[in-house]
């Protein structure tokens, strides 16, 4: 892979990094709320869980770039996202928001590791 590949590569997973970070506030402040909107939380866990794709997948293209190997998987924190989405079916009701705040606090710890482990990785490829 050339150098510029690889500085591709890098800005890429920078703004992946950036998207998962903005749509992780968006889920928080969707959440709190006082006039919950069901479509826009919906939206940014759809968003969240894409780009938690994406990132992972740059982040594993550059570990292998760099003759590393390493293993990432958030597949609990993938089925708790699947779980909240398919728990939003388009009304705004204050029950619903409960069960997909409840099913996010589940995850609590999960989306820590994730947030902190792209983090640390942002601020190492900048």
């Amino acid at each position: 892979m050339s150098v510029e590949s690889e500085v591709k590569l890098r800005q890429d997973l920078y703004a992946e990094i950036t998207l998962l970070e903005e749509s992780y506030r968006q889920i928080n402040s969707g959440l709190l709320a006082k006039s919950y909107d069901a479509l826009a939380v919906a939206s940014a866990l759809k968003t969240f869980k894409d780009s938690l794709n994406r990132a992972s997948a740059y982040a594993l293209a550059l570990y292998t770039l760099r003759g590393k190997r390493v293993s990432i998987s958030w597949d609990h924190l993938f089925i708790h996202l699947d779980y909240a989405i398919a728990a939003i079916d388009g009304s705004s009701s204050l029950k619903q928001r409960d069960t997909v705040q409840t099913i996010l606090t589940m995850s609590k710890a999960e989306f820590e590791q994730v947030l902190t482990y792209f983090a640390a990785l942002k601020k190492s490829i900048k």
